[in-house]
């Protein structure tokens, strides 16, 4: 009979603990606002936070998905065409490197972000040469 009452009462103390335990925390003080809600980034400096680029790339995935009228995770020439990417068309084979007649998101990330590190690097060169 006490295995029967302690079963439940056991159980009615430990559950609440359970849910507690699997609960997302707060943030430290140090990270919270006056709120106790994380702190927005500052207007006029979008970069500084990381939210200019999460836009920037989430932008260029919907132009993918969009142009991606398969919807197969693969875009050809054609789908870029006919979606007006015209960075896409121009370099395509240059981002198809597997040169399977399609590219991915991936990919075509992977190709931007080695242009703007050629850009990059040239600015620094010519940075230090005037420097």
């Amino acid at each position: 009979m006490r295995r029967f009452v302690l079963l439940p009462l056991l159980a009615t103390l430990i559950i609440p603990g359970v849910a507690l335990a699997q609960s997302a925390p707060n943030p430290p003080p140090a990270m919270q606002g006056s709120t106790g809600t994380p702190p927005s980034p500052p207007s006029g400096a979008p970069g500084q936070w990381g939210h200019g680029h999460m836009a920037m790339e989430q932008k260029m995935h919907d132009r993918f998905n969009a142009a991606n009228t398969t919807h197969d995770g693969h875009l050809t020439l054609a789908q870029a065409t006919a979606a007006g990417l015209k960075p896409v068309v121009k370099h395509f084979a240059e981002i198809d490197t597997a040169k399977r007649g399609y590219v991915t998101f991936n990919e075509v990330q992977a190709w931007h972000m080695d242009e703007m590190a050629k850009r990059l690097e040239k600015k620094a060169a010519e940075l230090r040469a005037a420097g």
